[in-house]
This record gives structure tokens, C-alpha cells and sequence, in this order.
């Protein structure tokens, strides 16, 4: 009787959630966002297994894994699980073993669904056990779990962006009406991961390079911090399009009412820079459709710079697009040029060697409070340095200038998530000095630097 308990509760409890009960522990840092109807799902199909034929508690298993995966995967990314379902086929073009993170919980699911399933084999040993206690047990792990994984960046995804009003950095900053009047070239960079640090200390390391001397008589710095809901390209409709739709339900209307569009229609020539593959999440067709008449992603840019950085999302080097990026400015008898720069190499998780910029993170992440947010803040370093070169160089003529993350980055860290403020991306505003200010909405959270 002690035996056939013990199989149920381990192959219908214990096994199939380890990674949930290790967040329960302090020894080890890793966050997952509350798993309720999987635990019971889970505990459901090993009380099936009592009456049901081997293959089919399999099969029933398999499916709550799938669900288990979706879900969870869901809230981490900031996905909506339609979304999330409909990324799936661009798994193909990520690297997850280069990440031995990724290997790790890879290795850790089969392992942990191989042996769920050879308790749950023998429907004759586990008939004789306590279905009662086994329950009761489970609704405890379950009260465990929520209460210990329960936290606000689980909860403002896409799930519920569709449900809340857009505040895109570009209309908050001012950015975009100088865009729209200025007549000057227009650079936007979407920042890869880049959420709001609590610490503001740790946000003026990375954006140091915008106090440079040599811009402060030119442009006047404005920063500041704004809602995101779901993942990379949720952040780009809402900075390019000012929408909290899916981008392909999006594109699919032609709207024409996304910014390079307008710019386009404006006399502006519209290029976009990504250094991954141009078909991830389809690119290569929407880009046009908001307006891009060139584009170049991972095949143009590795060949242009000879070198490719990354972990499971391996591509071209950020730190190494500045000449490209510079190289597109219009000649003196072209018309203005509106450059977006979707960065990459702060993807989660950050390969190691690839930054140029040195924090010493050492173990505990120093300033940031944790080793993987610190090698972030490095790459996203620099980043804000190829910006200040851009918005020096002589041949880009003053351009204005954004910066602002997608969305915050999806740590499995309970203590690197904690370093970010639950929902919000931070924003940078370089406007040159010689056009009248724009008027900031009264609503805009920004800060003169």
C-alpha cells in the first residue's frame, strides 16, 4: 500500500512538476510562473492510469505536457499562447543547445516525463492507492506553488494587452511628431530586452555614453519609461504602429498607418537593420507592408562585417553595425532617411565574449544584482554607444533619435527579473537642439537628463 502510494505520488505529482517545487527553494534561483491547472492535470492522468490501457495515459500525458509547455512558456515570454503557438515553426532557426541552460531544461523535461510515466506503467500496482490523500496533497502543492511563484511580471503580457491602451515610447516621448515635421533623418532603435532597472545607478551606467561632451550642446537628452504587453513584436507594433495587435493581424488590414509608411509618403527613403533571419516571425513580408523599402538582416549584415555573435539566437554582431548604419545616411542631394534598428544579441540568454563594453559583473552581477542582467547591461552598453557615434557623425546631420526596449527581458532568475520594475520598458530621447522642442503630453513619465 506504502509502494503503490508512493508510485502515484511521484509519477503523478512529484516528478512531473520538480522544476515547479525547486522554485520553492531558496537554493535555487529559478522562477516559473504559477502552473495550478497543470499540477491538477497532471495528478488527473495518473488517476486515469489506474483504469486506462498504458498507451493511452501516455498519450493523455504528452498532451498535458504540451499544454503545460505552452502555458508556462506563454507567461515567461509575455505571449499570448495563440502567439506563442503560432511561433513555434520558427523554432527551427534557434540554436537551443548552444544555451546550456536550454540544454538543461530540455534534458530535464524527458528525463522527468520518462520516469512520471514508469510510475504511472502498471495499472494493477497503482489501483490499490489513496486517491483521497494523493488529492489532497496535490491541492497543497498547488497552494505551494501559486504562492510561492505568484508575481506581477507573470501577469502583464499579451494576454492582456489587447485590453489596454497603447503608450508607445515614440508618441509619449515627442519623438514622433518631430519626426513627422522636422525634415531631419530619423533613427529608432528597438532595444533588444531592454527593461526599466529599478536601480538608477545601473541605468545611468549603460546610458552614460548619451552624457558625452560632445553631445550636450547639441541635443537635448530626455528619458524616461513606458507599459509594454507581449514580446519583440508586439513592441514593434507598438513603436511602429501604435497598435496592441498581433502583427499579423495587423499587416493584413495595409493600413498604411505605421510610421515609416507615413515618413515614406513624406519623401523619406525607410530602411530596417536585424541582424537574425529576415523569415523569424516573417519579417521579410510585413516590413514592407508598414513601409520599409530596404531591409537587411542576418545574411547582408554578417556578410558586410565577417563576423556573428550569439547563443541559441545567433546572428550578426550589434556592436559592429555602427558603418552600416552611418554608411545609409543620405547623400546632399537625396531626401531624408528614416533608419530602424531592431538589436539582437541581448536576447535571453546573452552568449558570453560578446560584448565590448567590461562591467567586471563577477559573480553576483555587481552593480546590476545578477551575473546574467550585468552581461546584458554590457551589450546593451554597447549599443548606447554606437548611438552617441551616430548622433556625432557629421554625415547623419543631426538626426533625431530613439531608443526604447520591446519588453523586459524573460529571465528564469527570480533575482534577475526582481532588478526590473513588473511591465515597463525604458526610453531615451535624443532630439537636436537646433529644432524647437517638442511639447511633452502631460501623461509622458520622462526626466530631462
Amino acid at each position: 500500500m506504502v509502494a503503490t502510494n508512493i508510485r502515484l505520488i511521484a509519477g503523478g505529482l512529484l516528478i512531473p512538476n520538480l522544476l515547479s517545487l525547486l522554485t520553492m527553494s531558496s537554493l535555487v534561483d529559478i522562477g516559473l510562473p504559477p502552473r495550478t491547472g497543470a499540477i491538477l492535470l497532471y495528478a488527473c492522468v495518473a488517476v486515469l492510469a489506474r483504469r486506462l490501457p498504458f498507451p493511452l495515459t501516455v498519450a493523455l500525458f504528452f498532451a498535458v505536457l504540451a499544454l503545460d509547455a505552452v502555458s508556462t512558456l506563454s507567461l515567461m515570454f509575455g505571449m499570448a499562447p495563440a502567439e506563442f503557438v503560432a511561433a513555434i515553426e520558427h523554432a527551427q532557426r534557434i540554436q537551443f543547445f548552444a544555451s546550456p541552460l536550454y540544454a538543461v531544461l530540455i534534458v530535464t523535461v524527458a528525463v522527468t516525463a520518462v520516469g512520471a510515466l514508469a510510475c504511472l506503467r502498471s495499472r494493477r500496482a497503482l489501483a490499490a492507492a489513496n486517491v483521497p490523500v494523493f488529492f489532497a496533497l496535490t491541492l497543497g502543492i498547488v497552494a505551494l506553488d501559486y504562492l510561492g511563484n505568484i508575481s506581477p511580471h507573470y501577469h502583464l503580457g499579451a494576454l492582456m494587452g489587447g485590453a489596454q491602451p497603447v503608450r508607445s515610447a515614440a508618441e509619449i516621448s515627442g519623438f514622433t511628431a518631430s519626426a513627422e515635421t522636422s525634415g531631419r533623418n530619423v533613427v529608432l532603435v528597438m532595444v533588444e530586452s531592454l527593461g526599466y532597472l529599478r536601480d538608477p545607478e545601473a541605468r545611468a551606467q549603460i546610458a552614460a555614453p548619451l552624457d558625452d561632451q560632445g553631445l550636450g550642446g547639441t541635443y537635448t537628452v530626455t528619458a524616461g519609461h513606458t507599459n509594454y504587453f507581449g514580446s519583440t513584436t508586439a513592441g514593434e507594433m507598438r513603436e511602429l504602429c501604435g497598435t496592441p495587435m498581433f502583427y499579423r493581424d495587423y499587416v493584413a488590414q495595409d493600413s498604411g498607418a505605421c510610421l515609416p509608411g507615413r515618413l515614406a509618403r513624406r519623401g523619406y527613403s525607410t530602411m530596417a537593420l536585424h541582424g537574425f533571419a529576415g523569415r523569424m516571425f516573417e519579417r521579410e513580408d510585413w516590413y514592407p507592408i508598414v513601409g520599409f523599402d530596404r531591409m537587411l538582416f542576418r545574411p547582408d549584415l554578417i556578410k558586410a562585417t565577417g563576423h556573428s555573435c550569439g547563443g541559441p539566437f545567433r546572428g550578426a554582431c550589434d556592436a559592429e553595425l555602427a558603418p552600416l548604419i552611418t554608411a545609409a545616411a543620405p547623400g546632399p542631394n537625396d531626401g531624408p532617411r528614416f533608419i530602424y534598428w531592431l538589436t539582437l544579441n541581448s536576447h535571453v540568454p546573452v552568449a558570453l565574449g560578446d560584448a565590448h563594453t567590461d562591467f567586471h559583473c563577477g559573480a553576483d552581477g555587481g552593480r546590476f544584482g545578477d551575473l546574467e542582467v550585468c552581461r546584458m547591461a554590457e551589450l546593451w552598453r554597447d549599443v548606447f554607444d554606437i548611438v552617441a557615434g551616430i548622433a556625432r557623425d557629421p554625415t547623419m546631420d543631426r538626426p533625431e533619435i530613439l531608443l526604447v526596449g520591446d519588453h523586459a527581458p524573460p529571465l528564469w532568475s527570480k533575482r534577475g527579473r526582481a532588478q526590473f520594475e513588473p511591465g515597463q520598458v525604458a526610453w531615451y530621447r535624443l532630439q537636436p537642439q537646433s529644432a524647437p522642442p517638442a511639447q511633452l503630453p502631460a501623461s509622458a513619465s520622462s526626466a530631462t537628463r
